[in-house]
Parts: C-alpha cells; structure tokens; sequence
C-alpha cells in the first residue's frame, strides 16, 4: 500500500510531496481568490518550497534509494505509479527551477500588461501551478500509463492559460490547441498505448521487456504512432498549435515553450525510447534492417524535416513571438533527432539539449515580452535601437539567440557538439547534415535581429528605459543559467551519473 511505503521510504514522501505541491497551491489561490495578492505570495512560496524538495529526491536517488514507488492499483494488471529515475529527476530539477523563475517574471509581467484581467488572474496562478504539477507526474511516471494519463491532464490544464484573454483570437488559438492535442493523443498515442500494453510494455519502467527485443515487427507502426500522437513534441505536421497558441501572454508562451508542454513532448519521446522501445535493441534494429520505406528510420526522418520547416518557417515570420515559436519546433527536433540515433551517447546528448534549450528560449521569451511590456513593440522591423534604449533585455535575447544558433558562449553548443560527434562516430550523414544545414538557417534570422537591435538607430528618438527589476531579474539569472551551462556541461551529466546510467539505460 501507498501509506505503508511512505513511512518505509523517505524519499517517497518527497516524491509524493513534490508532486502534490503544485496541485496543492492551485487549490489554495482558488481557495483564497478573494484575498488580495494571495495568490501571488501562494506563488512564489511554492514555487520556492518546491526546488529544495527535488533537490532533495535527487540526493537520495544520488545515494542509491531511487527504487520507491509510490502505486496506486486499478486492477491487477493496471496501476497508476510515480518512480524516481535519472531522466525524470534531471527533467524535474529543470522544471522546478525554471517555475520559480518564472513566477518572479510572471507576476511583474500580468501586473504591468493584464490589470484589465485581474479578476481572471487566480484562475490564471491556479492553471499555472497545475500545469506544472502534470509536468512533474509526466517526469515521475513509473509506467506507460501514467505517463499517458499525465501527459492528457496537461492538456487540459494549459487550455485556460491560452485563452485568459478571452480575446476572440486567444479563443480560436485555444481551440485549435486542444482539438490538435487531443485529435493527436486519441488517433495515435492512445492506440500505440494500448498496442505497448498488449506487448507486454505495461510494467514499470525499468523493468517490462523491450519491444525492440521481444518484438521488434511491430517498431515500425509504434514509432509512427508516437510521432504524431506525442504531439507536444511538435513533429512535422502536427506541429501547427505551437504558433496557434502564441496568443496566450509571454508567460504563458515561456510555460509551452521551456517548462511544460514541448519539453514533455519530447521527454516522452525519450523515456519510451529508453524504457519500452529500449534504446540498444532499436539501435541494432535499424543497423540490421533491409532499408525498406517500413524499416526507415522514421524518427529520423520526421525530425531533420521539422528542423528545416522550422527554420525556414521562422526566417518568414515578422512578428516576434512567432519567429520565436517556430524557431522551438525547429530546435525541439534537435532532442528526438538525438534519440533517433538510438545509442546511449545520443540520449545523453538529447538530455543536455533539452535541458539547454529550455533556459535559453525561456530567455528569449522573457526578452521578448519585456520589450512589449515596455514599448508595446512586437514586430522584428521594430527592434531597430532596441539594444541602445533596452541594453540589459537586448544582451538577454542576444545571448538566448547565440544559444538558438548554437555558438559559444552559449550551452546549446555542447548539445548540438554532442549530437554531432555522436552522428559522425556512428555514421548519421543525414543527422549531420541537418544540424549544419539547420545552424546555418538559424544564423540567417537571429543574427539580422541582434544587428538591428545593436547596430541601427531608431526611427523616432526614444529614451533609455529598462524592463522592471522582477522582469530583469528573471532574464538575468536564465542567462546566468545559459552560460553556467556552456562553463560546466557535465552538471547535466552529474546527475544522471550519480542516480546510476544502469538506471538510465537498463541492460
């Protein structure tokens, strides 16, 4: 029983804890809607009590108590389980780190722009908290149907935040958001969940049997329909709700695009590649297939097209904050490109990209809903001068555009080393040409920016105003983040390391 574990393991209180936190405060800022700013300091004291509790499951993994799980049986056959194992702590510690410094930007951010809203906002604070509660049980899942079942909550938890400003369009980007998603999830992922069970995948991660192993036939078809039913990762073409759902305040837009939704998405991707579809097994799969348009490697495929739509995408687009989102369904693919490669390297190196992107866009994000807050400037055209009157929030987004690129002193330059050394010692031509091909077009729509913001005057003269100190505040420390990251990469690593790669890659 769960209550009998708890007191047996202290780290499954603090998973049961670090997972009820979130959905805790969301109770409590509707609970306490009418107190002023009460959901606001229920926020931030969350958000706080949260990062500590992780850091404290990640220790005790560290020191070889990873193996509790907290279970809750439905039948005998199905359960709904929570288990702490290198991806998922990794994976959290990102997420719990990335809320608290999201919440000092958010709260600042609302006030600033949505005074209008104010009454929506507890409603707001609550789906935000909740959000990040379904992120963490996606992190957490101890088997596929948790997984699964965390993954659709999710869903339903960031709808409200797409559509707070109940604007016309905010409305029709939500819809879109969740008849993609869920269309998505019910058409491919729900059967390909079914289809794992019935294999024998069910189990416990870690413990069930690789289908590439017991019964490789049926990869093809499973690969398919977790490429389009994990539609959060954003794969060409169900990729048209990231751009949708850029209605939603820049908040929300960091929330889809660092923290929860897309980063889920590929998470997901990578913890059925490494704990059902089995990461070995599938790599000696595709070595030993015939070449065939079944056998192809469709991962692969899938995720060097989205890069290039992507960026191709992007260098269209004049409005900012769409540039950025097709700019993430683009570098998104980077992460399931890694794991295409179906080697332990290629996951490690997925991991150390996932965790880089999400500190650098979430910058970018933050940059760009900064020059909006205080100039109301969303267009590419307007950052003309934007560097001289907003030189803090211009080197902000200068340093997360580096890392989109993928250049010094950037840390998505160890990622994109990582998955290209990896290609070329395995001999991945079409990952290598790829990344090459994709930095390239990068360069050719962020580095127009950063020269526009630096380089050339404004048209009408504007005075030196910066972001709010929360706001800087915010961009300062994922910039912080950023580089830290590119000075010490194997902080990532560390942590896989320490829980145990014989957790992470079961043999």
């Amino acid at each position: 029983m769960m209550t009998k574990l708890l007191c047996m393991c202290s780290v499954g209180a603090s998973l049961l804890g670090a997972v009820s936190l979130p959905f805790a405060s969301a109770v409590l800022i509707l609970a306490f809607r009418n107190v002023r700013r009460a959901y606001e300091v229920l926020t931030l004291v969350s958000s706080c009590a949260l990062v500590p509790i992780l850091y404290r499951i990640y220790v005790l993994c560290a020191g070889g108590q990873g193996g509790a799980v907290l279970r809750y049986e439905m039948t005998s056959s199905l359960c709904i389980a929570l288990q702490p194992e290198a991806l998922g702590v990794a994976f959290a510690l990102m997420v719990s780190l990335l809320w608290l410094i999201t919440n000092v930007y958010t709260i600042c951010y609302m006030n600033k722009t949505d005074s209008k809203n104010k009454k929506r906002h507890p409603v707001f604070y609550s789906c935000f908290a909740a959000s990040v509660g379904c992120t963490l049980c996606v992190a957490f899942s101890g088997n596929i149907v948790t997984l699964f079942v965390a993954y659709e909550i999710l869903t339903a938890c960031t709808y409200p935040l797409i559509i707070h400003g109940l604007s016309a369009s905010s409305i029709e980007g939500g819809k879109f958001y969740l008849k993609t998603l869920l269309c998505a999830s019910m058409l491919f992922f729900l059967p390909a969940v079914i289809m794992i069970c019935g294999l024998g995948g069910a189990g416990s991660f870690g413990t069930a049997s690789f289908i590439s192993e017991t019964h490789p036939a049926f990869l093809p078809i499973l690969l398919i329909l977790l490429c389009y039913g994990v539609a959060k990762a954003a794969i060409v073409p169900v990729h048209v709700w990231l751009p949708r759902a850029m209605v939603a305040p820049t908040p929300v837009s960091a929330l889809l695009h660092a923290v929860a939704v897309v980063k889920s998405g590929v998470f997901t991707i990578i913890k059925i590649a490494v704990y059902v579809l089995g990461v070995r097994g599938m790599g000696e799969y595709y070595a030993s297939a015939g070449g065939t348009i079944y056998n192809c490697n469709v991962l692969m495929y899938l995720s060097a097209a989205t890069i290039i739509v992507g960026s191709v995408m992007a260098m269209q687009q004049s409005n900012l904050k769409k540039l950025l989102a097709y700019s993430t369904v683009s570098q998104l693919s980077y992460i399931t490109l890694a794991v295409s490669m179906y080697t332990d390297g290629a996951i490690r190196a997925a991991v150390l990209q996932m965790v880089c992107h999400a500190f650098a866009k979430i910058t970018l994000f933050f940059a760009a809903g900064a020059i909006y807050a205080v100039t109301g400037k969303t267009s590419v055209k307007e950052m003309d001068g934007i560097g001289r009157a907003m030189p803090l929030t211009a080197a902000a987004f200068c340093i997360g555009a580096l890392a989109m690129v993928g250049v010094p002193p950037a840390s998505t330059f160890w990622g994109k080393f990582s998955i290209l050394s990896e290609a070329m010692g395995s001999g991945h031509i079409v990952v290598v040409l790829t990344v090459v091909a994709s930095t390239l077009l990068n360069t050719l729509y962020f580095v127009p920016i950063i020269y526009r913001a630096f380089f050339i005057k404004p048209s009408a003269k504007s005075g030196r105003k910066e972001a709010p100190v929360p706001m800087l505040t915010a961009m300062m420390a994922t910039s912080a983040c950023t580089i830290a990251l590119f000075l010490y990469p194997n902080i990532v690593f560390g942590v896989l390391d320490r829980i145990g790669l014989a957790v992470t890659f079961p043999k």
